[in-house]
């Protein structure tokens, strides 16, 4: 009896595919007829992201006037196995946001070994600062933004900032 073994790489093109990979090991000799066996593995795909939201610069930490703008990055990493497709930012607060890098080929997928940078931003109006039901008392804007792909669970992160009310009397 003569015993062999063998070693296959799994390729990313595997995970994406999905599904089962089959090796088939086949012998012959001079005196029989070729025989064959093959062995199967599944290919156990695991979509998955998270997303982190954050200031891009400290001074907005607390805000204190309207037209000041609040300034956001928003960081999208493939967490999961396999590359992902239809990928969806969602921070309609900020007025969406701009991915402006980690998309290293330009494919639009978020393959596992990106994480995609977006920035965006809001101007902080009066009507936020006198926040409805809040006059007269300090606080926050809380904006979310939500990201979610082709066979993920949605995501979100969220950044609370402080609106600071200055009162002046007459």
């Amino acid at each position: 009896t003569w015993t062999y073994t063998a070693d296959y790489v799994v390729k990313q093109s595997d995970l994406n595919a999905g599904g089962t990979l089959t090796n088939v090991a086949t012998v012959t000799t001079n005196k029989t007829d070729p025989q064959s066996d093959d062995a199967s593995s599944t290919v156990t795909q695991m979509p998955s992201l998270t997303i982190e939201k954050v200031l891009t610069n400290a001074d907005d930490a607390a805000v204190d006037k309207a037209g000041e703008t609040i300034e956001y990055t928003i960081v999208v990493d493939n967490t999961g196995n396999v590359d992902l497709t239809g990928v969806v930012l969602d921070d309609a607060f900020a007025g969406g946001a701009t991915l402006v890098s980690g998309d290293t080929n330009s494919n639009t997928i978020l393959e596992t070994t990106e994480t995609w940078t977006y920035t965006g931003s809001y101007s902080v109006t009066q009507d936020d600062l006198d926040g409805e039901g809040n006059a007269g008392a300090d606080h926050d804007i809380d904006n979310t933004a939500k990201a979610k792909a082709d066979g993920t669970t949605e995501q979100q992160d969220s950044v609370e900032v402080p609106l600071v009310l200055t009162r002046a009397l007459a």
